[in-house]
């Protein structure tokens, strides 16, 4: 991801003094007072409290923690709360650093009302007052009990504000509780939990290749470097530095104040570094062009990766892993590093299905979709990537699925993943130590800086500079010369004979409208694969074997709901399964109390999760706000889609009973758990009924109570044969500016389906192709 307007994002806590992502970091310093920290800290007791074990509500499967040693550590855990564990302080300066404005005001607020009488009464109600002077007690003095009724009270209200706050809390602390590590890279919960952390995956890798770094010494980070490192790389790297940059400076009016000045030319700028990114930079080399690549994230190589939850979030993802839509209801997760999602992604591998390449060929008028060219590009990214189904080794989640669909006789069948060899680690999402899976830093960029190329890492570029076009033969009225981009306290001046942007489907729309660019279609057409999970318990001895955080993320997949017949639409869902680490599981589990929520967490490593991936017809809208600063991300899920995802998520459940599940549940705020044992026929009809009908409600409402997540972001500038209804032409080029490229997701005609990488890379291939020929032309 490379256009920095999104606020809140993870560039905000770089690393600090040393090449590794860091076990951990200190608190960032924050604004709030003395009374808010006292409101605060008494929210973080309640949504993770001291407990004294034995008074605990424990499952039936208790006989798990008879060993002394298990027991020892459970009841450590829950004795530890997050105010014990210095959670209050962490999550204050995470607020200041990453919530937009609005939001931290929002929250600033809430904790103001909270540490006071009159406030706490409006915020809270009833559970404030008693007969005890002064009668109406502030939030922090207030039971256990009446904190975590005023909680379950935000989480189901008609307010939409009181839903976002508590969900707000609950992620920020619950994430920070399970994730924050000591001196040791251990956090003191995971022996309760189940959980033995990266130390294994670590050593392997040291056993391996402890030191290589594929990209250095072609990367440059703005974090280090300065004016003359800036200009001694470029030199040394073979570009031309320019002595006058006065035209390019006539087509920018961005503001230089305090900076240095620099201009370099080539024949080819690319805007990001993922999957399309990585691509368009290494097909451009290779074919003999002098390219530039510029990234917003900072670069990683493979033994910088500690694997450790919250390094991993703040340094890899968007919004440090804390980015949703603009009201809230759904959660997105997107790359921001050199590699993009290729560098967290779960390797999934699919090339884009024969009834979606139908669709846009026929449908939509892009025949380049049906043709033999754009098969030998996907053969070709695939051969690059080594993908393969060769898995022999399977997880216990991915095992669960596969045992639960082929007991109630559905589809089930194999994901091809972009690995070597029988790579089976389960941490992958938090970067890969061993460069097995091959991101583009293991592939494409690698071919790119081996052919000329330079990476630009924390570079955020501000606009494309572009001019009135020249060229006769062209009916385009405008011409992509290059851009402008910041890099630290440098303004950088790229003239380029090519723009490719690649920053993906939430940040190429604001770069193009902060370019100038006027096509209405910019941003419009968004679609994010709308996500719901369904989970079952699975107690020791109980169905397949391992935990859920061990050997490869994804080799099973049902397509059983995905309507993907050669008379079917395309449009429906697949069942796959997530990786979620302590820090993840704690914040989409449903939280109704302190007590239940410490038990949910003690059957973590034994909870396996199914995944329900909706190809939507439905589409939101990616734009700027009203002053040209902030992205908005509008999106709600239609009811079509949330039809669809119903099915699956049906579906879904009844596979977690077919592999031997004792429990079952949603992720609906109020936990809909249902005990299979103890169950009769008639009762689990009657519990599925409900959940159904609960789950197409809050998403009609969009309702926070459901939580939907996306990892896929397509089509906010859709390739089309119209420049009425699309941003690109088939060539990727941009209808309204020659020489302007589209390289990545956002290019998307309709929703992919399927896990997008091999599409992406697919398109960026045959667009880096197009740009090839344009420029020896």
């Amino acid at each position: 991801m490379a256009a920095g307007v999104i606020n809140g994002d993870s560039q905000t806590l770089k690393k600090r003094g040393h090449p590794k992502l860091c076990s951990g970091q200190p608190p960032l310093p924050h604004k709030f007072s003395s009374r808010q920290m006292r409101a605060l800290a008494a929210l973080c007791d309640t949504l993770v409290p001291s407990l004294p074990f034995e008074a605990t509500r424990l499952d039936q499967n208790c006989d798990e923690f008879a060993s002394k040693s298990k027991l020892d550590d459970v009841t450590a855990f829950y004795r530890l709360g997050a105010v014990e564990a210095g959670i209050p302080e962490l999550v204050a300066g995470m607020f200041t650093f990453r919530l937009k404005s609005g939001q931290l005001f929002m929250l600033s607020l809430a904790l103001w009302l909270l540490s006071s009488y009159l406030g706490t009464l409006i915020m809270c109600g009833f559970p404030c007052l008693s007969w005890r002077f002064p009668f109406i007690h502030p939030f922090y003095d207030i039971s256990l009990e009446k904190r975590e009724k005023v909680l379950r009270g935000w989480s189901r209200s008609s307010f939409p504000q009181m839903q976002q706050t508590f969900k707000l809390l609950k992620g920020y602390i619950v994430f920070s509780f399970y994730s924050k590590v000591g001196t040791d890279g251990r956090n003191t919960s995971w022996n309760a939990l189940g959980y033995s952390g990266p130390a294994s995956q670590l050593s392997s890798n040291k056993e391996r290749d402890p030191a290589l770094r594929p990209l250095d010494g072609k990367v440059l980070d703005a974090e280090t470097a300065g004016a003359e490192e800036l200009r001694a790389f470029l030199k040394n790297g073979g570009f031309s530095l320019l002595d006058d940059v006065s035209h390019l400076r006539s087509l920018s009016d961005y503001d230089e104040t305090g900076r240095t000045v620099i201009g370099v030319s080539c024949d080819a700028v690319v805007v990001g570094s993922g999957s399309g990114g990585g691509v368009a930079a290494g097909v451009l080399a290779m074919g003999g062009q002098k390219v530039l690549v510029l990234e917003q994230g900072q670069y990683f190589a493979r033994d910088d990766f500690t694997l450790l939850e919250y390094p991993a979030t703040t340094n890899l993802y968007q919004g440090g892993g804390v980015l949703a839509t603009e009201c809230g209801g759904v959660n997105i997760l997107a790359g921001a590093t050199v590699g993009g999602g290729s560098t967290i992604n779960w390797s999934a591998s699919f090339q884009t299905p024969e009834h979606v390449r139908r669709e846009w060929a026929e449908d939509l008028g892009l025949s380049f979709f049906s043709t033999g060219e754009y098969q030998q590009a996907m053969d070709a990214v695939c051969t690059r990537g080594r993908v393969n189904s060769n898995c022999e080794q399977e997880s216990f989640q991915n095992s669960v699925l596969r045992k639960g669909c082929e007991e109630l006789g559905v589809d089930i069948g194999n994901i091809p993943r972009n690995v070597t060899g029988q790579h089976s680690c389960g941490f992958c999402n938090l970067g890969c130590v061993t460069g097995e899976k091959r991101g583009t830093c293991e592939t494409w960029l690698l071919d790119a800086v081996n052919s000329g190329a330079l990476i630009l890492s924390s570079c955020q570029a501000k606009a494309v500079l572009h001019q009135r076009n020249s060229r006769s033969s062209s009916d385009k009225t405008l011409e992509a010369v290059g851009l402008v981009a910041e890099f630290g306290k440098v303004v950088l001046y790229v003239k380029a004979r090519a723009t490719v942007l690649a920053c993906g489907s939430l940040n190429t729309p604001p770069l193009m409208l902060l370019s100038g660019f006027r096509n209405e279609n910019i941003g419009r057409n968004f679609h994010l694969h709308p996500v719901i999970m369904a989970w079952g318990y699975f107690p020791e001895g109980k169905g397949a074997s391992g935990t859920v955080y061990d050997g490869p993320i994804m080799t099973a997949v049902s397509k059983q709901v995905a309507n993907w017949g050669s008379e079917a639409s395309g449009y429906g869902s697949l069942l796959e399964v997530p990786i979620l680490h302590p820090g993840s599981f704690g914040v989409v589990m449903p939280w109704v109390s302190g007590s239940q929520h410490k038990e949910s967490m003690l059957k973590y490593d034994r909870t396996a999760h199914f995944i329900v991936l909706c190809r939507d017809r439905g589409a939101g809208r990616v734009m700027l706000d009203k002053n040209a600063k902030t992205t908005r991300i509008v999106y709600t899920v239609k009811t079509e889609d949330a039809e669809n995802m119903v099915e699956g998520l049906e579906l879904g459940l009844r596979a977690l009973i077919a592999a031997g599940a004792t429990e079952i549940g949603t992720h609906h705020i109020e936990g809909q758990t249902l005990n299979v044992s103890t169950s009769s026929p008639k009762e689990l009809e009657e519990y599925l009924r409900r959940v159904k009908k609960t789950a197409l409600e809050c998403m009609e409402k969009n309702n926070l109570g459901y939580p939907v997540c996306s990892a896929h972001q397509m089509g906010t500038c859709r390739m089309g044969t119209d420049p009425q209804k699309s941003v690109v032409d088939s060539s990727g080029e941009t209808w309204e500016a020659e020489s302007l490229f589209i390289a990545d997701a956002s290019v998307f005609p309709t929703a992919s389906g399927v896990n997008p990488m091999i599409t992406v890379q697919s398109i960026a291939y045959c667009t880096a192709h197009s740009v090839l020929k344009k420029l020896k032309s």
